[in-house]
């Protein structure tokens, strides 16, 4: 089964389109929007911040669709802290999507689908900026598909929420189309399973609208850039058609009480349009 249908099941039978982003921050890290010192007593920081991850899903999972953890923030989770966190959200009821951007040759990205499919995931990100999507989808959904039965999904980055992507995304060419449309042709044309599309000031309406036009009515948008970053939401839902997943991170897993805020999310989501 395809993620981008696991996807539509799950979001029709939860009544949610909201994704929650967990990026465990130790105390070490910065000053603010870090886990609580009580997560490391008597433990290493792994199991710390893989403890911080399972709470999170406690407390949002039964407003929410699917978690993101992102590679950057569980730099040094084996396996076994993978497979643990991707576990414990299949029996939540939750997607997990790896926040990994990745790309490389393409035995290079053979290995990492390896590992990644073996942990768990049932999707991943991937920069598409310097090539190799299409090897990237056929391997994964070939791969995935004999070792677990459902394929692991290809999400590409396709116009991103910070605003250096402004330059490299909308204002670079690829002859007469800029960046994101010709990544958006290339989501479509080698059937990857979604975009990365994000929602604040320097993406517009008629951005993500001609995004879905391209892509198609099927692939899935991994929406960053609410919460933290106050990206427009109702822009968003109001111009991306029906598959749409609004991730949310740092507003929910550092407020003091995350399972009230991914509630408000979810409901605030609801009343600008209506799941289904």
């Amino acid at each position: 089964m395809s993620f981008p249908i696991r996807f539509e099941k799950l979001k029709n039978e939860r009544n949610s389109v909201l994704c929650v982003g967990l990026d465990p921050a130790l105390p070490a890290q910065r000053k603010d929007a870090v886990i609580s010192s009580k997560y490391l007593k008597n433990v290493d920081e792994n199991e710390a911040r893989l403890n911080f991850c399972l709470d999170m899903i406690d407390a949002v999972h039964e407003s929410s669709i699917a978690v993101k953890p992102n590679q950057q923030y569980v730099f040094g989770f084996t396996k076994k802290d993978h497979q643990q966190l991707t576990n414990y959200s299949r029996k939540n009821g939750l997607i997990s999507i790896l926040d990994y951007k990745l790309n490389d040759i393409g035995e290079t990205v053979a290995s990492a689908i390896f590992h990644l499919s073996d942990a768990g995931y049932d999707a991943i990100t991937f920069n598409p900026l310097p090539g190799n999507l299409k090897e990237t989808v056929d391997f994964a959904h070939e791969h995935s598909s004999v070792t677990r039965g459902f394929e692991l999904g290809i999400i590409a980055l396709t116009l991103m929420s910070n605003p250096e992507a402004a330059i490299f995304m909308k204002k670079a060419r690829v002859g007469k189309l800029a960046m994101y449309e010709s990544i958006s042709k290339q989501v479509r044309d080698f059937n990857a399973d979604g975009c990365v599309v994000g929602a604040t000031g320097h993406v517009r309406s008629g951005d993500i609208r001609n995004i879905r036009e391209l892509v198609g009515k099927d692939k899935v948008f991994l929406v960053p850039g609410i919460g933290t970053q106050k990206g427009d939401a109702k822009k968003v839902l109001e111009a991306a058609g029906e598959n749409v997943l609004i991730n949310v991170g740092r507003d929910i897993i550092y407020s003091e009480n995350p399972k009230l805020k991914a509630e408000h999310y979810s409901a605030l989501f609801k009343s600008i349009r209506p799941v289904g």
